[in-house]
């Protein structure tokens, strides 16, 4: 996690496609870039 909450805000509060990848913002009901409506919020702690 980051030190300050700022940082961990910008890092952190984005949904990504499940298509491209692409970052979109929170309030985003599809892709930016591809138009695909499967979002999902970025994880906030590393896997495995």
């Amino acid at each position: 996690m980051a030190k300050f909450e700022e940082a961990e805000n910008r890092l952190f509060n984005i949904k990504i496609c499940l298509k491209c990848n692409a970052r979109n913002p929170t309030n985003a009901r599809v892709c930016r870039k591809c138009g695909h409506k499967g979002l999902r919020y970025k994880a906030k702690e590393p896997r495995g």
